[in-house]
């Protein structure tokens, strides 16, 4: 153990001020605004640390393409995703037939998700936050007639949050609120995307470049989907866990998994993890759950006591209910006769499609190039299945690679998908006995789901019908989970949500929650910089409400 790396046995002897349960977008921001007013933070992340100086990291490419053979033994394999940042969570899907076991792409350690991500820091539309008048049939749906909070009581936020993360980028032509933004520009558009671009707007729609969190430095490759070794993408760990450590006295407790949260009626007591082979119980004055909109609702559910006999917070019974997680379609094309794109090109933003005819669909943005998606597709995150994928890169198969799949531009279809009570994590119904987490997932496409896509795909292939497509239809698969919210969601009425509109949840006066689990509504945008901006907010209401003098 690295000198000076605080103990297990050392925070337990520590009342803290605030313990964040999770070190992603939310936990990071939240954490470090908290640590800078001078309040004593402990993160408790169950991932392993990728803070720079960490010895054994892996970054600049997926791990699976780092170090292939780690994926012939189960055991080096897991250990490999948890150097790269990746969790290595087991997730059992029981939508279908029968049980599907699978390790989802999500991130585990400093940053979370967000230190995957591809940067992409978006405002939400201003109508998102009044979301059920824009759907003509939503069916047995929970989405609420409004957010329990505006647009306009976010803007500041959203500002804070955008400078904190470095956002660079273009106003979204189509918004009027997005005029005033003057962010940062980004760099011009890639010689493989202004061709788009151009035709694009030539049909009178309205190309933009994405704000992303990105500060561009040289020869720069925005690292979607693992680490970033330049430190230019600024996620929940640059720009929240590391400043919080090393400036503002906060500690970092890694490779810790929280179990349960012990509380009577109002208050929740002690936080038991499991660090090694230590069982710990720490104790905070408030306790704030950051973990992700998967692994907090099963906290929370597994945290049942004679006070909260359904899981502590969940006196509504939504607790893990109204997943969401966006239907998401990759398209391929090939901008020009002979493309033979591989570089990364996340760079066009398109919201044309977000509202047809008064009913909201969802935003296009250019993803990268198919060289660095494919294995992602491919793998399908299991040991075994890396050599599978690289069999398209072998020589025998590198002609039909080329000619048929290799080259082209990969566009992202994200489209909102509405919560439902029936579309749930739960608990797993086996015990872990690796240490790993362990969780159970059910999540179908309803009517309303599945006609919008139709409309929202043959909207969108019809703009591309002069380019030769590809179209990746992964909308349908629980594999994809990268924009996952909803299961802890807040709002006004004790009876129909967890949490309160200050994020704190209803009768438990010392726990909030701040990842996106607490959205009551999906939106069509990538939800990292709403996720950032309500952080900060709730941190401001925590500070004023329990520690100003």
């Amino acid at each position: 153990m690295p000198d000076g790396e605080l103990t297990g046995r050392e925070a337990e002897r520590v009342e803290w001020d605030v313990i964040v349960v999770g070190a992603g977008m939310g936990g990071g921001m939240l954490g470090q605004r908290l640590a800078r007013a001078g309040r004593r933070v402990l993160f408790v992340e169950k991932g392993r640390s990728t803070l720079p100086g960490t010895p054994g990291t892996i970054r600049s490419a997926m791990p699976e393409l780092a170090e292939p053979q780690a994926s012939r033994s189960k055991k080096t394999y897991y250990d490999t995703l948890a150097r790269a940042g990746r969790s290595n969570d087991e997730i059992t899907d029981i939508s279908g037939r029968r049980p599907r076991r699978f390790v989802p792409y999500i991130g585990a350690g400093p940053g979370g998700s967000s230190a995957l991500y591809g940067m992409v820091c978006e405002r939400f539309f201003v109508d998102d936050f009044t979301p059920r008048q824009f759907f003509t049939d939503p069916g047995e749906s929970t989405v609420p007639e409004s957010w329990p909070i505006t647009y306009e009581q976010l803007a500041p936020w959203y500002a804070e949050a955008e400078k904190l993360l470095g956002v660079r980028g273009d106003a979204d032509p189509l918004r009027p609120e997005a005029a005033d933004l003057r962010l940062p520009a980004a760099p011009p558009f890639s010689a493989d995307n202004q061709p788009l671009v151009n035709y694009l707007a030539g049909r009178g729609l309205h190309p933009y470049h994405l704000p992303m969190a990105c500060d561009y430095t040289d020869d720069c490759a925005t690292c979607q989907a693992y680490l970033c070794a330049k430190g230019c993408k600024n996620d929940g760990a640059r720009a929240g866990v590391l400043p919080a450590v090393t400036e503002y006295g906060a500690q970092l407790l890694d490779e810790c998994r929280v179990l349960r949260l012990e509380s009577d009626r109002t208050r929740v007591q002690r936080v038991i993890c499991q660090r090694r082979n230590d069982m710990l119980a720490l104790k905070a004055k408030v306790v704030v759950l950051a973990a992700g909109a998967l692994a907090t609702p099963v906290l929370l559910l597994n945290s049942r006591s004679g006070d909260w006999s359904r899981g502590l917070a969940n006196g509504s019974d939504m607790v893990g209910r109204n997943l969401m997680r966006h239907v998401m379609d990759w398209i391929e094309i090939w901008p020009q006769r002979g493309s033979k794109i591989t570089a990364e090109n996340k760079e066009i933003g398109l919201n044309d499609f977000y509202f047809i005819d008064g009913q909201k669909y969802g935003t296009v943005q250019s993803a990268s190039s198919m060289a660095s998606l494919a294995p992602i597709d491919m793998m399908m995150n299991q040991p075994g299945w890396v050599s599978k994928a690289l069999r398209w890169t072998s020589p025998a198969a590198r002609p039909i690679y080329d000619r048929v799949i290799s080259g082209g531009l990969v566009l992202a279809a994200i489209m909102e998908d509405l919560p439902y009570r029936d579309n749930r994590v739960l608990p797993s119904d086996r015990p872990s006995t690796d240490g790993r987490q362990r969780l159970r997932l059910q999540y179908r496409l309803h009517p309303n789901e599945k006609e919008r896509r139709e409309v929202f795909l043959s909207a969108l292939k019809d703009v591309l019908q002069p380019f030769r497509t590809l179209t990746l239809r992964t909308g349908e698969n629980n594999g994809t989970l990268g924009h996952v919210c909803g299961t802890v969601r807040f709002g006004t009425d004790p009876a129909t949500s967890v949490l309160d509109p200050q994020n704190r949840a209803h009768d438990v006066d010392n726990l909030y929650v701040v990842d996106a689990s607490f959205f009551p509504s999906s939106s069509g945008i990538n939800p990292s910089l709403t996720v950032a901006a309500n952080a900060l907010r709730v941190a401001e209401h925590i500070h004023s409400a329990h520690f100003a003098s």
